[in-house]
């Protein structure tokens, strides 16, 4: 009897084990709810990328709205799955403000450095 109880203790802590896991699994995937957006390090960035391309939510915020384009169009534009471009819309929408920070930093941060922020008027 004593090796049928230790076999079932066996399997007893196996299983909390593999329920634990799956506890750590799911805490983690509610500490990071997005499918499509991901961290890249950066020295002062802190939105996040869209996974698989070198491109910021707000890149792509920006892309969308001085296009005027419904997240199906800019799906087909920048070849992307409609479920990507409305999970990167919600981000953006939740974290405006930090966006539009770093839209200014970097706006500083050119001028800074010289560069044109305004297209130069062409002469006829």
């Amino acid at each position: 009897m004593t090796v049928e109880l230790q076999s079932l203790h066996e399997q007893l802590q196996d299983a909390l084990a593999r329920i634990a896991q799956l506890e750590r699994r799911l805490a983690e995937r509610e500490a990071f709810p997005w499918r499509y957006l991901m961290t890249r390090s950066h020295p002062w960035r802190r939105q996040l990328y869209i996974k698989g391309r070198n491109m910021t939510v707000g890149q792509l915020a920006s892309t969308v709205f001085a296009n005027k384009l419904t997240p199906e169009q800019a799906s087909e534009d920048l070849d992307l799955p409609v479920e990507a471009i409305r999970e990167a819309l919600a981000y953006y929408e939740q974290n405006k403000g930090l966006i539009q920070m770093e839209a200014a930093e970097e706006r500083r941060y050119l001028a800074e450095q010289g560069c044109a922020l305004e297209p130069q008027h062409l002469s006829r």
